[in-house]
């Protein structure tokens, strides 16, 4: 049995889970996201697009979180805390590469085989995008 792309983001994203906009996000991803490409992953591509819609919503909103890069310093006085730069991948996409959710998308997209029929031929797998 699998999972609904709700279950699949309450998975991955429990803090996510209570958000009030976490249905329009969902909406959002639906749109954006091709059945025919990811196919058995396709809840998986949704929701992990919905994670990372709503993270960066999140993080203009000063909430902050999944950004990815891990902690390189704190300080309790005046309290601050620094983070490392998430990992830039130059040929990913710049807009998922925001958060950790948008860089596994970019993972699942990259390792997703796409089938293409030639006409007479069938099918045939290709890698790429």
């Amino acid at each position: 049995m699998s999972l609904t792309i709700e279950q699949t983001l309450d998975s991955i994203a429990p803090q996510l889970a209570a958000d009030t906009e976490k249905a329009n996000h969902i909406t959002f991803a639906v749109q954006q996201t091709n059945l025919t490409k990811f196919g058995d992953n396709y809840n998986l591509a949704v929701a992990l697009r919905a994670a990372h819609s709503l993270t960066l919503k999140d993080i203009q909103n000063g909430i902050g979180a999944g950004t990815g890069g891990k902690i390189i310093s704190k300080r309790e006085g005046d309290l601050a805390v620094n983070f490392a730069a998430t990992r830039f991948v130059s040929d990913g996409d710049p807009y998922l590469n925001q958060t950790a959710y948008g860089m596994q998308l970019l993972s699942l997209i990259n390792s997703t085989i796409m089938p293409v029929s030639l006409a007479g031929l069938g099918l045939f797998n290709t890698g790429g995008v």
